[in-house]
């Protein structure tokens, strides 16, 4: 019976018999597991380095315009204060030239211009009194913004650091499984291996998994197992796969040890 199941699998002339290549896929699915799992997070680590790196180049971004934003409150301030630097001074020559003129004409005149400057030179107090009060306002914001910016840095530093620290553990585990995997793989079937090969790179290292035995279920997908499908897998005389995900299915009372 074994030998005519294996003629069907296309095992015929494996050492051991399917009990025993189940046993060792038990083992060899926990090492890969573990691998899949490793090399995941591994490649999560520098993915997440990065993301911390996006969002404080974006943070970063917004001090540099909130920056220059103030530059250019700066900027507008300064050059008030030099118009009105300059209608002050043209006010002082105005009131010096009315100890001069000889009509009541000229005076009036120069009254006029030197009541405008004044004029002026009131709404640009006011301007540059808002100026002057906003940009305190966006300096308290950009200390702000600035402390913020480099608590974040040294988070993100430590952060990178402790993730590189813990990648370096990951890659150190990896290599201790990859030996483990080394020694169980040559003891499977190598038709037999490279099946459950193909359907852990199609399943995200997940090949081999047990049979729900309560709810006839697959232990991958969670599918309805026929009932002879179920009998098939307890009698182990050859691999059953599940008809809906293809992984390979044992039952887990067989290999609770394993």
């Amino acid at each position: 019976m074994l030998e005519e199941s294996l003629r069907v699998e296309g095992y015929v002339g494996m050492a051991e018999g399917i009990a025993a290549q189940l046993k060792t896929l038990m083992a060899l699915q926990a090492v890969d597991a573990e691998l899949y799992a490793l090399r995941r997070q591994c490649q999560a680590g520098p993915v997440k380095i990065e993301q911390g790196k996006a969002v404080y180049d974006a943070d970063a971004k917004r001090v540099r315009d909130l920056e220059g934003q103030l530059k250019v409150i700066q900027v507008r301030r300064g050059t008030m204060e030099g118009d009105l630097a300059a209608k002050e001074a043209n006010v002082r020559k105005f009131q010096m030239q009315m100890y001069q003129v000889k009509t009541n004409k000229e005076y009036t005149v120069l009254q006029h211009e030197i009541e405008g400057l004044k004029a002026d030179n009131s709404v640009l107090e006011e301007e540059i009194l808002k100026l002057m009060e906003e940009a305190d306002q966006r300096k308290a914001d950009v200390v702000a913004a600035q402390k913020a910016l480099k608590e974040e840095r040294d988070r993100l530093q430590a952060e990178a650091a402790a993730i590189e620290c813990q990648v370096a553990q990951w890659e150190a585990a990896i290599s201790r499984l990859s030996r483990e995997r080394a020694e169980l793989a040559p003891r499977v079937d190598p038709m037999i291996l490279a099946r459950y090969e193909r359907i852990l790179e199609k399943k995200d290292g997940v090949a081999f998994v047990p049979l729900h035995v309560v709810q006839e279920a697959c232990g991958g997908c969670h599918m309805n197992v026929p009932p002879q499908a179920i009998n098939e897998i307890r009698m182990k005389e050859r691999l059953v796969t599940c008809e809906s995900c293809a992984r390979i299915l044992y039952y887990p009372d067989d290999h609770a040890a394993a």
